[in-house]
């Protein structure tokens, strides 16, 4: 009988042994096999090959930086040459174009002058706009001040000063070309009937805006 059980005792240890041999040592090694089949079996991602192209129609970025390129352009309140000129811009000044029809540039933002009118804005020429500030010739600079004082009192005695001056005042942001356009040029001045004094409205037309040109001492003062 004693023989009979320590067989027994014997078969469950040899059987205890083996379970954990499978689930400690055999079980864990399968478990990993079949994890490595699986990732293999696993489709690889291949690289994008696609030849696709990049929209060839899409709208291509338009400049709206532009340069004045003649010496006295028109702002006008339409895109029509017949339209009035609001006022006028001048060789090398930059301008932002907002948007282009036909030839013509909008500059300004839309505005209604009054309730229930016509929307409006200011226009410029794009034939008279260069994308390239505009290189000028001491010849033509000379050229372009004398058109703004073309009718200023004793130019002949006084031309090249003028010019000189003009060229100066603008130079220094004292004055713009439209300051001048407003009189046209240099006014002699009856307040100095002694001297040769002359004298231009800048920034304004009241008196505080005033400068005054000796033309003779070549002083300035207001």
């Amino acid at each position: 009988m004693k023989k009979v059980l320590m067989i027994l005792i014997l078969l469950l240890g040899v059987g205890g042994a083996g379970a954990g041999y499978y689930l400690f040592y055999m079980k864990p090694a399968q478990d990993a096999a079949e994890q490595g089949v699986t990732k293999k079996k696993k489709k690889p991602v291949l690289p994008n090959t696609s030849t696709e192209q990049p929209d060839e129609t899409a709208e291509a970025e338009v400049n709206t930086h532009f340069y004045v390129n003649e010496h006295k352009l028109a702002i006008r309140n339409a895109p029509d040459p017949e339209s009035f000129p609001v006022r006028y811009l001048y060789k090398g000044d930059p301008v932002t174009v907002l948007e282009q029809k036909q030839g013509w540039g909008r500059i300004s933002r839309y505005f209604v002058y009054q309730q229930g009118g016509p929307e409006i804005a200011e226009w410029v020429a794009m034939d008279q706009l260069s994308e390239q500030v505009p290189v000028i010739s001491k010849e033509e600079r000379e050229e372009i001040l004398m058109s703004y004082i073309n009718k200023s009192d004793d130019l002949l005695m006084y031309k090249e000063k003028f010019i000189q001056i003009t060229g100066q005042l603008i130079d220094e942001q004292m004055c713009v070309p439209e300051d001048f356009d407003e009189l046209k040029g240099w006014v002699r001045s009856v307040r100095y009937q002694e001297r040769h004094v002359y004298f231009i409205y800048c920034g304004g037309l009241k008196s505080v805006d005033k400068i005054y040109f000796d033309a003779d001492s070549g002083e300035i003062f207001y």
